[in-house]
């Protein structure tokens, strides 16, 4: 049996239940607050970054497929990607580079993957991923 005078006792912890729970806004946060810090990076970082990526994307191609050629790039893009910096006055450890990984598929065939390690926002994991190309079309445009 619920009696009146549990009412108002109900509505204060549902109340308070409802101020403790993550709004809205707060959802995705820590990934909203690591791409306004890309964003915020210089414009010789994004070029960094671009040209990074791309220099590691071609060199595990030129790897999987045994490319003479595709190496070559791939230092040309490396190379690069330094002297973006070099030119700016800008060192690497001043910006934010994405990790890379190279997936081994079958068959000998090598694939890459880059991405950000952020702080996850909830659940029981400690980090959550941020696929390059997602980070790189929403904090910079080169």
């Amino acid at each position: 049996m619920f009696s009146e005078r549990w009412i108002p006792v109900s509505l204060s912890l549902m109340l308070v239940a409802c101020g403790s729970l993550p709004s809205q806004s707060e959802t995705g946060s820590n990934r909203e607050a690591f791409l306004d810090v890309l964003a915020a990076e210089s414009e010789a970082c994004g070029r960094y970054r671009d040209l990074y990526v791309q220099g590691f994307e071609t060199n595990v191609a030129a790897l999987s497929e045994s490319d003479s050629s595709l190496k070559a790039r791939a230092e040309t893009l490396l190379k690069q990607s330094t002297y973006v910096l070099n030119e700016a006055g800008i060192e690497q450890q001043d910006c934010s580079r994405p990790y890379c990984i190279i997936k081994p598929l079958q068959n000998g065939r090598l694939e890459s993957w880059c991405g950000y390690r952020i702080a996850a926002d909830q659940g029981e994991e400690l980090y959550q991923w941020l696929n390059w190309s997602e980070a790189s079309n929403s904090a910079y445009s080169p």
